[in-house]
């Protein structure tokens, strides 16, 4: 979206190394790759998605002007303290971070960082003919409370859900436990217009963590989508989604009781979602312009 937003080309890096312990020749490889495709496409600027950090790192040694796209986990996690973090970021023109609470925290730890706040611009997903399940957006991150989740699906039989979380990464009890519910359709990975038409077709999204200032993809999901949206609580899902979603404690008694609330019938709830999306979609064009003021004409991704 932020490409599609700049007018940029797309580079993807998929990490090869499956065990973490060999990532780091990843990451060699891949800043010898986007080296050799800054000498021979010679852009004027490039984004770099981070964390890691070192996506920059490429565009930091051939000297091309860049900008670092920071998730929170870039500095709310050991990444922060890479020696090569702060001369990286540092480097940057300018360091996109996507919360105000993160954008804090990035302030804090490098002080002088040149950051600007970017919430995920939005993309309208068009209607999808309705599937009836509960859709859950997980990826099995460290700060998702799988165990919560599971629970809920499993004290809700009458309530269909699914969901394309990989779920053979879960620890071995509570995989067993998520493989054997009759009411969890795991989908597995998803093109985008079929997994955007999932998300559509939902009774409501259900989008779960336990980290604060973050601000989560599924939950901007559930808004262009238009759909309720069960979402943990916490001081910046409140600021952000509170106007529509339902904010939940990360308890499985809480999320029961979110779920059956989203999924019962509310003739206000589209106005509301609409309202919001207006709203976010407003503020996010104001943040793309100021952008886009940092940028040249040419830029890649």
């Amino acid at each position: 979206m932020l490409a599609e937003a700049l007018g940029a080309e797309v580079a993807w890096r998929p990490s090869k190394a499956t065990p973490k312990a060999l990532r780091p020749f990843d990451y060699v490889a891949h800043t010898r790759n986007d080296l050799k495709l800054i000498r021979s496409r010679r852009p004027s600027f490039v984004v770099a998605q981070a964390q890691p950090h070192l996506s920059a790192l490429a565009p930091y040694l051939g000297r091309v002007p860049y900008i670092v796209d920071a998730h929170n986990g870039q500095f709310q996690s050991w990444w922060r303290r890479v020696p090569s973090t702060a001369s990286i970021l540092r480097g940057a023109q300018l360091v996109l971070t996507h919360t105000a609470e993160a954008d804090a925290i990035a302030r804090a730890e490098f002080p002088g960082l040149r950051t600007l706040v970017v919430h995920d611009p939005l993309r309208e997903i068009p209607p999808a003919p309705p599937r009836g399940w509960v859709f859950v957006v997980a990826t099995v991150a460290p700060d998702e409370p799988m165990d919560v989740l599971i629970d809920a699906i499993e004290a809700m039989p009458d309530v269909p859900f699914a969901t394309t979380a990989p779920l053979h990464r879960l620890p071995s009890p509570l995989r067993e436990r998520a493989e054997r519910l009759p009411n969890l359709t795991t989908l597995g990975f998803l093109d985008l217009p079929d997994y955007e038409a999932a998300v559509a077709a939902a009774r409501a999204v259900v989008v779960l963590t336990d980290r604060d200032a973050t601000q989560p993809s599924g939950a901007c999901e559930a808004l262009s989508a238009g759909r309720p949206l069960v979402l943990s609580r916490t001081q910046t899902t409140e600021a952000l989604f509170g106007s529509f979603a339902t904010l939940v404690a990360n308890q499985s008694d809480a999320l029961i009781e979110g779920v059956r609330q989203a999924i019962a019938e509310d003739p206000a709830a589209a106005g509301r979602v609409a309202a919001a999306r207006e709203a976010w979609m407003r503020r996010t064009e104001a943040e793309l312009a100021t952008l886009r003021s940092h940028v040249p004409a040419r830029a890649t991704a």
